[in-house]
């Protein structure tokens, strides 16, 4: 690795200068690679330091280099653009002190090394203000991001060209988006530098997550925005026993996190299971007609779940010859049961579901109409909306999602024909029942020594709770005869006898 960009001199410590003396973009003084480390950087640090989207998230597991990344493009784009400012933090200022902080100036301390000389300006490091001032007149800021009055203000107050947030997680969103504003340096030349907003986190439910890494794995980032996943194994610097050590000596959900990367996993998840490279299939349209390529075993079936104050969810599947179900629509909606009732016979085509399953509650007389007591059920069947009750036993709903959910090393894959696959299948239309999935958990009994599983968290679960009801109505895949040429046997024949008169619908051959 050469030591200094083929061409260029070393600049040496002076005072910035003067507006028509300066030229940017700039090579840096020293080969782009060494921000990075004698070394260099990773293939995953290299697709993160090239792309040009103006807000880029690194993330992954723990070991990956994601704090180093913004390190290292924090210090490039400072001698990219001489007398640019950037602003590098944490949520919390004491956590950037004990974390961040060290591996910048680490990363400045090796630059240092390779070039042979300072790139520090004489006494530019200033720890009360919080400031670094490099030798071409650039400013490095950093600190908490928000928590504090001081720190908001100190924000407020801010003009950069980049800004890069270690554990972006932690940072509230609403501070994140001040940050943003703060993207409008210009240069003493009348020039701008390329903005960039950098962030690197460990998988963490949240605004990161909406903003970034659920777009990416739907196929459709958001405009500008780019996520690159690094994982330890794309670390090649980390010892070997790293990997195998982390994965020995910590709880399973925690590897699922913090190793291997998942943004889906949660500690006491209801349905750890849930994969979204396994169970999410990318689908643009509502039309189930063309779906599975197996071939179609029902009607469109349904489940939902009416809010009072909360969002009504309803979820659309159907089956096929092996058991597999597909849920290939959602609505997700809060109103009155007008508005549900009318934009439900919109977008679905009603007449064709077998059943839909409902929450039974609803069938209290809990209203009233002419003087005459009135339930919900009979308010969705008078536009023209036959709900059934569902099968609400809540532990036994639980237990048979996660039976769809969970792979079975027999049960052949419907799309690849692979040994090994779960049973139950999501559009990426279904954007909220995807988004509370993983989320859904647990929740934690203010008594200890209690079952943290006797009830699951009621927060964010309107399309969850559609999903069992849904669920509920077919029979255990377990439950499925070994004889799959016996008619008694056979899904359909189950599936048949499960529900009985309830069904409105015809199942297809």
């Amino acid at each position: 690795m050469e030591n200094q960009t083929q061409g260029s001199s070393i600049p040496q410590s002076q005072p910035p200068a003067q507006p028509d003396q300066i030229k940017e973009p700039s090579k840096p003084p020293v080969s782009v690679d060494a921000f990075y480390g004698k070394e260099g950087p990773t293939d995953k640090q290299i697709l993160f330091r090239d792309s040009l989207e103006k807000y880029k998230l690194f993330g992954g597991g723990v070991g990956g280099g994601k704090s180093r990344a913004i390190c290292a493009e924090g210090l490039r784009l400072s001698f990219l653009f001489p007398n640019n400012r950037g602003f590098i933090c944490r949520a919390e200022a004491e956590a950037f002190r004990r974390t961040t902080l060290n591996t910048l100036l680490s990363a400045i301390a090796e630059v240092e090394d390779m070039m042979g000389q300072k790139i520090i300006a004489r006494n530019g490091h200033n720890q009360t203000k919080k400031e670094i001032h490099l030798i071409n007149g650039s400013m490095i800021m950093y600190g908490g991001l928000g928590v504090t009055p001081e720190d908001q203000d100190r924000i407020k107050s801010l003009e950069i060209g980049w800004f890069g947030v270690d554990e972006a997680s932690e940072a509230p969103v609403k501070v994140v988006n001040m940050l943003k504003a703060r993207l409008r340096l210009k240069l003493p030349n009348g020039r701008f530098p390329k903005y960039f907003g950098m962030y690197a986190s460990n998988p963490e439910p949240g605004w990161l997550k909406d903003e970034f890494v659920i777009p990416h794995f739907l196929g459709n980032p958001r405009p500008d925005h780019i996520f690159v996943q690094s994982l330890i194994r794309d670390n090649p610097w980390l010892p070997p026993e790293y990997l195998a050590e982390l994965s020995r000596d910590n709880p399973p959900a925690w590897v699922k996190r913090y190793v291997e990367g998942s943004w889906d996993a949660v500690e006491g998840q209801v349905w750890p299971d849930f994969e979204r490279a396994v169970h999410v299939y990318p689908n643009e349209t509502s039309d189930f007609d063309i779906l599975p390529p197996s071939g179609l075993q029902s009607a469109p079936i349904g489940g939902l779940d009416h809010g009072q104050t909360n969002p009504t969810a309803f979820v659309a599947g159907y089956t096929d010859a092996d058991g597999n179900i597909f849920i290939y629509d959602e609505y997700y909606s809060k109103g009155l049961v007008s508005h549900h009732c009318t934009t439900i016979l919109e977008n679905f085509d009603i007449e064709k579901f077998q059943y839909i399953e409902a929450d039974p509650s609803m069938m209290a007389k809990t209203r009233e109409k002419n003087g005459m007591p009135w339930s919900i059920f009979e308010e969705y069947d008078e536009y023209g909306i036959s709900l059934g009750p569902a099968n609400n036993s809540r532990e036994a709903g639980w237990n048979r999602v996660g039976e769809y959910l969970r792979i079975d090393p027999n049960h052949i894959h419907p799309i690849t024909g692979e040994k090994g696959s779960p049973r139950l299948f999501i559009s990426s239309r279904c954007k909220h029942l995807l988004t509370e999935i993983p989320e859904y958990i647990w929740k934690r009994l203010s008594d200890e020594n209690a079952n943290p599983k006797e009830e699951a968290r009621k927060l964010k679960d309107h399309a969850c709770d559609a999903l069992r009801y849904l669920i509920m109505s077919l029979p255990s895949p377990y439950e499925r005869s070994k004889e799959e040429d016996s008619p008694e046997g056979s899904f359909n024949f189950i599936m048949r006898n499960t529900r009985g008169s309830k069904k409105r619908g015809m199942i297809t051959n």
